[in-house]
């Protein structure tokens, strides 16, 4: 009786639930949206966005582009491109603007994720992620894709929890997949597939098979547009054994002597390994441990500034608020200073170009003392010690904080397919637009407003073989500029993390 009973009220308990559900969704993904988009029309980005850029060109010209990816990414490029040729946004904000919408999403997810076990911390956390100054410096400034497989990856794994079904096995694998043909930062996370001990699954194999499907239609889609698959599988496995270094604790005092320390694969495949195995007898849940691999990672391994977003959102979703915050601080300090300084990567000026602004508000353009070279030690100490040391640190809290699996409410179907609409909707639009629009015009469009940026930004940027160049018109700076804005930012998250109750 008391069953029916629920089933009888469900209907209207649950229509409410909805709307009160989506009046806290929208807000979050607007707040996300606007900061982000705000950011990213107003400033150029750094390196990556030049490539992105130049890529764009050479794919509206017909060529392929050989990345350390899948050639989903560029899909998103070429249509970029087309959006810059046919409509009046900036054309670094046309490169960004998937990852920005994907990671404004991300805030949404999280909020959904967190409300499932914790509905008191959901909109705190949702609001954290769509605020976070490091998600907005990677996402808006830079210019990277990190968000979007890292949507994908929680999606996933949001679709798996409760009772196993062969459907939801399927659609795990399936989105799973997606994560990772955008980029495969999840790749040592099939290691976690398998259902665990006493979870019993209708079929072992089911979320196998979702994942296949998706890379056989995938892989399709890339060798009908020229693409060698093991060209591109090899090019992927190399880039992971080592990739972009460009700090971290290889090239620490001591430690940057060490030629074994330059090779990722000989830190991390032991390391997922291990957890993969604390999975599987229950002693972490899958979050904790994806956020144990990704802060095991980012301490032992050379990186890229935009790795340092991966553990954020996991973070968020298991309620670590404080930790979460002290990550942040550190995260950010380190940031500011490293895009500050053009020193501290490959091509002098190269990463100071992110805060380019466009010429009308050249108030907002950074302090020049950040960028002069006896900072340097500095920026190497933050990067090759200080950031790594709290990156164990936060590791080992986490793994001594371990929390058994609270029960969950179901993830329907419905949501996942609200979730994923907008991919959906991104690769239906390429489709039309490949059949719609003109290539000539395309090419001949790109090329004219690729020689325009100069004169559009505060900052002189062009890319140069075999350097990137960059010139600083640095001025008069106003009280507000973009490094104490960050900054304020930065204060404001952290300490409304810090006061979890």
């Amino acid at each position: 009786m008391a069953a029916a009973t629920t089933l009888a009220i469900a209907p209207g308990v649950l229509g409410s639930e909805r709307a009160s559900a989506w009046r806290t969704r929208l807000p979050i993904f607007a707040g996300a949206l606007i900061l982000r988009l705000t950011a990213g029309a107003l400033f150029f980005g750094s390196v990556d966005t030049i490539n992105l850029i130049t890529n764009s060109i050479a794919l509206a010209q017909g060529k392929t582009v050989a990345l350390p990816y899948f050639p989903t990414v560029n899909a998103l490029i070429w249509l970029g491109g087309v959006l810059a040729a046919y409509t009046p946004l900036p054309f670094s904000l046309c490169m960004k603007l998937v990852p920005i919408l994907f990671d404004s999403l991300l805030a949404v997810l999280i909020f959904d994720l967190v409300a499932r076990t914790a509905p008191r911390v959901a909109l705190r956390c949702g609001v954290l992620y769509a605020l976070s100054p490091v998600a907005l410096l990677i996402d808006s400034f830079h210019g990277q894709w990190d968000s979007i497989a890292l949507f994908f990856l929680l999606l996933a794994f949001a679709v798996r929890a409760g009772e196993s079904t062969k459907g939801r096995e399927f659609l795990f694998g399936v989105v799973f997949s997606i994560s990772l043909l955008v980029k495969p930062i999840a790749l040592p996370f099939l290691l976690l597939f398998p259902r665990r001990k006493r979870e019993t699954a209708t079929s072992p194999w089911a979320a196998l098979a979702g994942l296949l499907f998706a890379f056989s239609v995938a892989f399709t889609i890339y060798a009908a547009c020229g693409y060698s698959m093991l060209d591109m599988s090899i090019g992927i496995i190399s880039y992971s054994a080592k990739g972009v270094q460009v700090f971290g604790l290889p090239f620490a005092p001591v430690l940057a002597k060490l030629s074994i320390q330059s090779y990722r694969l000989a830190w991390v495949i032991p390391a997922i390994v291990t957890l993969a195995v604390l999975y599987h007898r229950r002693r972490v849940t899958a979050t904790d441990a994806m956020l144990l691999f990704y802060l095991f990672t980012l301490a032992t391994s050379g990186l890229s500034p935009q790795y340092l977003l991966w553990p954020i959102p996991l973070l968020l979703v298991s309620r670590r608020l404080r930790l979460a915050a002290a990550y942040n601080a550190i995260a950010m300090l380190f940031l500011l200073f490293y895009y500050m300084n053009p020193w501290a990567s490959y091509f002098p000026f190269e990463n100071l170009a992110m805060f380019a602004p466009l010429r009308g508000l050249g108030w907002l353009l950074p302090p020049a003392a950040f960028a002069t070279r006896e900072l340097l030690p500095w920026v190497h100490a933050l990067g090759n010690v200080v950031f790594p040391a709290c990156s164990s640190i936060i590791a080992w809290l986490v793994f001594r904080s371990h929390r058994e699996p609270q029960s969950e409410t179901g993830w329907s179907a419905r949501t996942t397919a609200w979730y994923a609409a907008p991919a959906g909707a991104i690769g239906l639009t390429i489709l039309l637009l490949r059949a719609g629009v003109s290539e000539q015009y395309v090419r001949v469009r790109v090329l004219e407003i690729w020689k325009a940026l100069p004169a559009q930004y505060a900052m002189h940027v062009q890319s140069m073989s075999p350097s990137a160049i960059f010139v600083g018109d640095f001025g008069s700076f106003g009280l507000l500029n973009v490094v104490l804005l960050l900054a304020l930012l930065t204060t404001v998250w952290c300490a409304a993390a810090a006061t979890e109750r």
